[in-house]
């Protein structure tokens, strides 16, 4: 998640957000299920927190994290890394049992402008999805 964080921060830079919405992008067929997500502040000019909280059907003990990115539009590389390394840095580790909630903090910088879109799923090292997320920062 720590990877998401930076891409939210890198992305998201602007010196004024008119917008960020976030929400779960999954399916009834997730692993994860009830997903809560949540920014403070709502509307964030430097700093933020970033809670996710969600019920898992079953243990994740390893598996991928893709990003998918389009700034103003423009589809960018996708980008796939081993999920449990990625969590290493944040307040959650493998095995992911059935209860997530994670606290995440990030900062906006200055700089770009425009639309991000930030879409990251979890997925088995089966390829079963385990969750979705969904980002749109607009400045």
């Amino acid at each position: 998640m720590l990877i998401l964080f930076t891409l939210i921060t890198f992305f998201a830079s602007s010196s004024s957000i008119s917008s960020f919405k976030y929400s779960s992008c999954g399916s009834p067929s997730d692993i994860a299920q009830n997903i809560v997500l949540d920014v403070d502040p709502v509307l964030p000019v430097t700093d933020y927190k970033l809670y996710l909280n969600a019920d898992f059907s079953k243990e994740v003990n390893k598996g991928t994290s893709k990003y998918s990115i389009t700034y103003n539009f423009i589809p960018l590389s996708p980008t796939e890394n081993d999920l449990c390394t990625e969590l290493v840095n944040s307040n959650v580790t493998c095995p992911l049992n059935y209860h997530l909630s994670s606290e995440s903090k990030g900062t906006i910088p200055t700089g770009l402008t425009g639309t991000t879109i930030i879409k990251n799923e979890w997925f088995t090292d089966t390829q079963e999805r385990v969750l979705c997320m969904s980002f749109t920062i607009k400045s």
